[in-house]
Formats: C-alpha cells, sequence, structure tokens
C-alpha cells in the first residue's frame, strides 16, 4: 500500500487540520497493513515446509542508521520551532542522506540473502513474504525522501538574507510541512524498529 502525503501552498488553518488528518489516517493505514503482513508471517511460519535463514548483519546498521536518522529530524523540527535556519537545513540534509543510505543498506541486505540462495521466489519457505515486508517499508521510506528533497530546496530560498529568518509568508507553510515530515518519519522509524525486532524473534 502505497501512501501519498500532500503539502498545500496555503496558509489556511483548516487547510492545515486537513492535512494532520491525512497524515493520521495515512498511519492508522499503514500500521494495519504491516500488522496483517506480520500476521500472515506468523500463520505461514507454521507450514512444515517454512525454513530459517539468518538476516544479514547490514540490517543492524540499517537499523541504527534510520536510528540516527530520527535524531537529525527532530533537529530540524526543533530548529523549525525556533527558527533556526542553519540548523534546520542541516537537519534536512542529513536525514535525507541517512534516509538513502538506509535504503541502501536495505538493497545490500538483500543482495547478501540472494548470495546465500534466499530468493524472492522461494518455495514455501517463507522468503517472499520477507521480502515483501521489508520492502515496502523501504519503499515507503524512499517515498517519504521525495518530500525531503523540495523541502531542502526551498530552505534556500525562502529566508531573509540579512537577518536568517523566514518571510512572513512562507513562515507556516514550512512549518507544517516539517511538522509532517517529523511526524511521518519517526513513525517509519519505530515500524522497522518493530518489524526487525519481529523478524529476529520468527527469523
Amino acid at each position: 500500500m502505497s501512501t501519498v502525503v500532500t503539502f498545500n501552498t496555503d496558509n489556511n488553518p483548516n487547510s492545515h487540520k486537513a492535512q494532520r488528518f491525512t497524515m493520521r489516517l495515512a498511519i492508522v493505514s499503514l500500521s494495519m497493513t504491516f500488522a496483517g503482513l506480520t500476521s500472515y508471517y506468523i500463520i505461514y511460519k507454521a507450514k512444515e515446509t517454512w525454513s530459517y535463514f539468518e538476516m544479514p548483519s547490514i540490517f543492524w546498521v540499517s537499523t541504527l542508521i534510520l536510528a540516527i536518522s530520527s535524531m537529525s529530524m527532530m533537529m530540524a523540527h526543533m530548529a523549525n520551532r525556533k527558527n533556526n535556519v542553519k540548523v534546520l537545513r542541516l537537519g534536512l540534509i542529513l536525514t535525507l542522506g541517512l534516509g538513502l543510505a538506509f535504503c541502501l543498506m536495505q538493497w545490500l541486505g538483500w543482495q547478501e540473502l540472494m548470495s546465500r540462495g534466499v530468493f524472492l521466489s522461494g518455495s514455501g519457505n517463507g522468503n517472499s513474504i520477507f521480502y515483501v515486508i521489508t520492502g515496502a517499508h523501504a519503499l515507503h521510506v524512499f517515498g517519504g525522501l521525495m518530500f525531503f528533497i523540495p523541502a531542502v530546496i526551498r530552505s534556500f530560498f525562502i529566508f531573509k538574507k540579512s537577518n536568517n529568518t523566514y518571510l512572513n509568508k512562507e513562515s507556516d507553510k514550512l512549518k507544517i510541512r516539517t511538522d509532517l515530515l517529523s511526524v511521518y518519519w519517526h513513525f517509519m522509524g519505530l515500524l522497522w524498529l518493530y518489524l526487525f525486532i519481529f523478524l529476529n524473534v520468527n527469523h
């Protein structure tokens, strides 16, 4: 299930409330989707044809990277609240870079599994479910990163150069965007932590 969160360009408070409500719906929808996938994983695991494999250690690295990215996103969010432009930019750029690194680590982890003979099309051994769960999460992380790119670009152009503060007409728009990005990103981090623990326990 793909989740798309749009960011309107007006400063209407009702629009902001609608965007926050849409984000909440998206999080509930994603939670239900991954709850269903992990439930199916447990049910499928009871089959006699199930075989176990060890998760590559690189997934530990990707988990650490995503945890650090949550901290950089928190830094950006707090800086945005305080109108600290330089720290905001740094936080957004760091989060974008760490998010891309996370996706790369996931890809390398899948490559390692395939080198062991654990393929997506494995018959009756849960391989496909593992790839679907981790792949769906990585896809939503990557989708979220697509909103970081315009946010980073805008952060270089919508501020006054003299005192390094927000332009009045742009302040609310950037703040709501950063708020939504922060909520989504922290949710992706918590979701992966749950999936990581679940998959390690049930590998």
